[in-house]
């Protein structure tokens, strides 16, 4: 593709959402998405190759909410063509203190 009516930079979970909906949900036609790296693989400043939604603001929580949600319909629309892996983190200390802070920023995200 040498042009395109609507260019998307990045192929993580807001991208690739953000290209689904403007393609199939809209109808636009003439979306790419441009990416050096394969869909979905650096999801987060934080990447394990899997995605989450674990944000310190509810702008950020309520978009990704969103763009996961259209991933994983486009995924099961898809027969599965692209793995959604549902892996996160897991936090260790032993300071007692952290750990009550990690248990409040866990409860906080759930929310």
């Amino acid at each position: 593709m040498r042009s395109a009516e609507v260019v998307v930079v990045g192929a993580g979970i807001a991208g690739a959402a953000a290209a689904y909906e403007l393609a199939v949900a809209r109808g636009i036609r003439g979306v790419a998405i441009v990416d050096p790296l394969p869909p979905l693989s650096l999801t987060s400043d934080k990447s394990t190759e899997c995605y989450r939604n674990f944000w310190p603001d509810a702008t950020m929580v309520a978009f990704l909410n969103r763009s996961i949600d259209r991933l994983e319909a486009w995924s099961e629309e898809s027969g599965g063509r692209f793995a959604m892996n549902r892996n996160g983190y897991a936090y260790f200390t032993a300071d007692a203190a952290r750990a009550r802070a990690l248990e409040a920023e866990a409860r906080g995200a759930a929310e």
